[in-house]
């Protein structure tokens, strides 16, 4: 389950312990393990461009599966078909 603090803007928080919110051409993740930026445009996901911005552990391959799938789930639900690049 989504929500946001405020109506239409803000951050996307997420039940499961994450956020999601949006920058200048990237969409930016945090949960436990740090926060994440997410190269984003034109409705694209670009999965090679991931990097941790503010490290709690070392990502791993399935961590990036992870937090690609959580991203999507959150776009879709502000209204967002978005996909990842090269699927």
């Amino acid at each position: 389950m989504f929500r946001r603090r405020w109506l239409c803007f803000g951050r996307i928080i997420s039940d499961e312990g994450f956020t999601v919110h949006y920058g200048h051409k990237i969409v930016c993740y945090s949960d436990e393990r740090g926060e994440f930026q997410i190269g984003y445009e034109d409705g694209l996901l670009f999965a090679d461009s991931i990097c941790q911005v503010d490290p709690v552990k070392g990502i791993q391959e399935v961590d990036t599966i992870l937090v690609l799938t959580r991203v999507l789930r959150a776009l879709k639900w502000d209204g967002q078909e978005a996909r990842v690049f090269g699927e």
